[in-house]
């Protein structure tokens, strides 16, 4: 019987020191240290207090549709409450739209200039 405590007791101390790296990449940030959530990647939106995983994912998301103009606009996202937004709004920034959520016109690339046409080729017509 001790031999079969001791195994569990093994397993269970495995299983505690295997979660203990997840929560030490969570990096808190430095003093005047600010997070921009139109270009912050789900890792970085996770030092965040309070953004795990899958609230970083949801920023994400609701970025990639439509950036943020302003870091408040954060609370549309689900799981983001006002009270939320009080605790980090000193955290956050929302600098102008960068990357993936781009209007359709600016994404794509531009039509090819027409050549000039000289003046020998149009006197040849």
């Amino acid at each position: 019987m001790t031999g079969s405590r001791g195994v569990l007791a093994l397993l269970g101390l495995l299983a505690l020191l295997s979660a203990a790296p997840a929560r030490a990449e969570k990096k808190p940030l430095g003093p005047g240290e600010r997070i921009d959530l139109n270009s912050a990647t789900s890792a970085e939106l996770m030092r965040l207090p309070g953004v795990g995983k899958k609230r970083a994912d949801a920023i994400v998301a609701a970025r990639d549709k439509k950036p943020f103009k302003k870091a408040e606009e954060v609370t549309r996202v689900k799981g983001c409450s006002a009270g939320w937004y009080a605790k980090v709004k000193g955290l956050v920034t929302a600098s102008e739209a960068t990357g993936a959520a781009r209007p359709a016109a600016a994404a794509a690339p531009a039509a090819p200039k027409p050549v000039p046409k000289t003046a020998a080729a149009a006197a040849a017509r």
